[in-house]
């Protein structure tokens, strides 16, 4: 089966609830890009900036690289991966050069499976059919202490057994204050992530960390810079629970560093940064031989099934930022999310909603 042509848009998806993460975010940015056969199949992968930054940069990077595959076999996965990591490392072997090729990689795996009639996460592995989710679009930096209070009751209500918090803006008793807060709010029983963003320091990250403990926090995300592998390392042997790493890592020499230096308790991969679907396996199976959990970051409709594909997988992050894209989009239930029993993703997209969104 050959590829015949690519299409790609770029969209501009309105925040509708104010939040702050690193920077305040006021419209999300996906380019979508669609691969076609000869046999009339079609199927998408996609990447993401936000706030119109380098939105157009990226949709020139894409066109410029599906012009790899173009005339390409699809059953050649390998080989189409190399071309295309040997032209965007060109660009740029971390942003919008690996994003380029993620898109670009993911659509390519969505069409294999549409073509061999399987579900994806069946095609890379099948290890399970369902993957548990925790809810990480809420619980921002720029909530009150009785927002975070409601928010965080009203997760657990939709049946989420674990959610997400940000912190890495207040003074550590503020920080402490919060997130008891959110503790009393959700119960014992409910896990609570903590991500802090990249803006504290390693004595901050473990004096604070000790309190985390005390409130059965799950884990610690990206409490320092990732390039900062040896204070990651100290980080990590300073504390009891888990520390997490590597939603901004690209490919796998980018994560061998975090392994080799035990700079992170569970790998977390995102088909975005590192590369698409081709290098998010080869990452999750280079952290089973150092015994690591993986957890994925952001586009739960491909990593639903990169996480349900592996041993080793063990949270999916559940975020909705452009799930109004698709006509059916993951739903969690009850804390879990089941793979879809159809070729592909089995997320399709919704045509007005492309049409509407078009920038």
């Amino acid at each position: 089966m050959k590829i015949t042509g690519f299409e790609t848009t770029a969209l501009k998806i309105p925040v509708t609830t104010s939040f702050v993460g690193s920077v305040k975010f006021e419209c999300f940015n996906p380019v979508v890009v669609e691969l076609f056969t000869d046999e009339g199949l079609r199927a998408h992968g996609l990447a993401m900036v936000f706030n119109n930054f380098h939105v157009k940069l990226l949709k020139d990077c894409i066109d410029a690289l599906a012009n790899v595959v173009v005339g390409a076999d699809l059953e050649r996965w390998a080989q189409n991966w190399d071309r295309l990591w040997k032209l965007g490392a060109r660009i740029g072997s971390e942003g919008l050069g690996v994003m380029a090729v993620s898109a670009i990689d993911m659509a390519l795996w969505n069409l294999r499976a549409k073509s061999l009639e399987m579900p994806l996460a069946r095609l890379l592995g099948g290890y399970r059919d369902e993957v548990p989710v925790y809810a990480s679009n809420y619980l921002w930096r720029d909530r009150s202490i009785d927002e975070l209070q409601k928010e965080a009751a009203s997760l657990v209500e939709q049946g989420f057994k674990a959610v997400k918090m940000r912190m890495g803006w207040k003074s550590r008793n503020e920080e402490v204050k919060r997130l008891a807060a959110v503790r009393e709010a959700v119960g014992p029983d409910v896990d609570i992530m903590v991500d802090v963003l990249w803006v504290w320091t390693v004595y901050e990250s473990i004096v604070l960390g000790r309190e985390m403990e005390k409130m059965g926090v799950y884990w610690l995300e990206d409490p320092i810079p990732t390039h900062d592998v040896a204070g990651l390392s100290e980080i990590a042997r300073s504390l009891d629970m888990p520390l997490v790493v590597g939603e901004n890592v690209a490919h796998k020499r980018g994560f061998r560093r975090l392994f080799e230096e035990r700079a992170t308790d569970i790998a977390m991969i995102d088909v975005q940064a590192v590369g698409g679907v081709t290098e998010w396996m080869k990452v999750a199976a280079m952290a089973e031989a150092y015994n690591l959990p993986v957890v994925s970051h952001l586009f739960d409709e491909f990593s639903v099934h990169l996480v349900a594909a592996i041993p080793n997988g063990v949270w999916t992050e559940h975020m909705p930022w452009w799930e109004v894209i698709y006509n059916e989009p993951p739903q969690p239930k009850d804390g879990w999310i089941s793979v879809p029993n159809v070729p592909g993703i089995g997320y399709e997209l919704n045509r007005d909603a492309m049409k509407r969104f078009r920038m």
